[in-house]
């Protein structure tokens, strides 16, 4: 099957590996047959970068839309801004092109909602690149705590902060801009967490939240900006099964960076990539874990991404990362926003429903003075 990449930045390097991965493996997916991005250097740059690795260069666009007319392709790999996701997927659909979304699946709840309507309007499959809940590690802990490795989960913790010295994370200005990232850290970052955390333990019923932007201004030394996304937000919630969560992330920290989770349960404690933790002092290993629960799913999250592309498209078979699971993570981290601009615990249905939306519509009114 025929894929392009729409966006040759920063993260298409890691959806290469993963298709090299599965070639190294001989396993049957795709052949990337054609590369997009504004920037033609760019593009040229990363196509010879793929015929080093895969044996073929793909062909070179800086229009997505030719390359959607022109290319055949089966599927494209979503890699931009998040609030091009819903426009850009539209077009691929309407060009009868199956869609893999980079994360978030969208700038907003309701743009989620209308990219899953527009799959199925389209008769197309839309699924998600999300590597928090993909790979031979993660579906190993999900699985084993689902088979009550350390029984009932009745609590995780998660904290994330970062150092930036007062510059822009990845490089990229944008990502700091409500109207064009839907958030700050907790949307850029979080939204892997959120994914992650009701793919181990179920749906997250209610959220409460403060935020805060503490850096005003934020400067690469050429470009100068004054964030409108959060740059700390401090969490909790509860999930349907009556657990609890504790979650804060930071870009706005200094001196010292952290981060870690914990999962606990009834009978001890799983650490993600590193080992569970049982109360008879038993420590299992994430190899030993993988070897028994996830024995053949692909070690890399984004080669398993296209595993699971493939498979949707060919044979029907739902994906783990689905647009609809996206689509949920996205509401608990708008359901935190909300929570923090109503000054209220906010139910994470009342946002997936577009029951509540005070902090969306800033959002959605930001993106307006973005000419796109």
């Amino acid at each position: 099957m025929k894929l392009g990449f729409i966006g040759c930045g920063v993260i298409s390097t890691a959806h290469l590996e993963g298709l090299e991965e599965l070639k190294r493996a001989g396993k049957e997916t795709f052949e990337l047959t054609a590369v997009c991005d504004l920037k033609a250097e760019r593009a040229e740059a990363f196509a010879a970068e793929a015929e080093k690795r895969m044996g073929r260069r793909p062909e070179v666009y800086t229009d997505y839309r030719r390359m959607l007319e022109e290319a055949g392709l089966d599927a494209v790999s979503v890699l931009l801004d998040h609030d091009l996701h819903h426009t850009v997927a539209e077009d691929c659909f309407a060009a009868g092109i199956h869609v893999q979304m980079q994360k978030p699946l969208a700038l907003s709840p309701s743009f989620g909602r209308k990219m899953i309507a527009d799959a199925a309007r389209y008769g197309k499959v839309l699924t998600l690149a999300e590597p928090s809940v993909l790979g031979a590690g993660n579906v190993a802990m999900a699985r084993a705590i689902r088979d009550g490795i350390i029984g009932s989960v009745y609590m995780i913790m998660d904290y994330a902060t970062v150092t930036l010295g007062r510059k822009f994370f990845a490089g990229t200005a944008w990502r700091h801009m409500k109207g064009r990232a839907g958030a700050g850290w907790i949307n850029d970052h979080g939204v892997h967490r959120t994914h992650f955390f009701t793919e181990v333990n179920g749906p997250i019923k209610e959220v409460f939240a403060y935020a805060e932007i503490f850096e005003k201004q934020l400067s690469n030394g050429e470009t100068t900006i004054h964030p409108t996304g959060e740059d700390t937000s401090v969490t909790v919630f509860r999930f349907d099964n009556g657990g609890l969560g504790h979650w804060m992330c930071s870009t706005a920290a200094h001196g010292e960076s952290t981060g870690g989770v914990w999962i606990y349960g009834s009978k001890g404690c799983f650490r993600p990539g590193r080992h569970a933790s049982l109360e008879n002092g038993q420590i299992m290993p994430m190899a030993g874990i993988i070897e028994r629960y996830a024995p053949d799913v692909a070690e890399n999250p984004f080669a398993h991404s296209y595993a699971e592309l493939r498979e949707a498209i060919v044979d029907g078979k739902p994906p783990i990362s689905s647009a609809e699971r996206g689509l949920e993570a996205l509401g608990v981290v708008f359901a935190a926003m909300e929570s923090a601009t109503i000054g209220q615990p906010v139910a994470v249905q009342d946002i997936l429903l577009g029951h509540k939306h005070a902090y969306e519509d800033t959002v959605l009114e930001e993106m307006k003075t973005f000419k796109r």
